[in-house]
């Protein structure tokens, strides 16, 4: 069994983190939250962004598949563990 040099578990939670933020930032200019922009803002926009953090870790999924695929087996357990700090976002703004 060979080692790839890319095969490592801070590099997978390093692109876990930075993969959905990247995501609903492209997904935040397809729709229009112009709306929104008021005194309660954050309010309004909680559940928004629940549903965003939520939405990117469906991409982190998609890779951990992608990697699993490809054997590359401590990149993919950086990538699952890096969906938990979304979740817990996700959860603590939609709750």
């Amino acid at each position: 069994m060979t080692k790839n040099k890319w095969d490592s578990f801070w590099l997978g939670l390093a692109i876990g983190l930075i993969l959905p933020a990247l995501f609903c930032v492209a997904y935040s200019y397809t729709i229009s939250l112009n709306h929104l922009w008021s005194r309660d803002m954050f309010d309004m926009l909680k559940p928004v962004l629940g549903r965003m953090a939520l939405l990117g870790t469906f991409a982190n999924m998609a890779l951990v598949f992608v990697l699993y695929e490809l054997n590359v087996w401590r990149l993919a357990k950086g990538v699952i563990v890096a969906v938990v700090p979304y979740m817990a976002a996700g959860i603590i703004l939609l709750g």
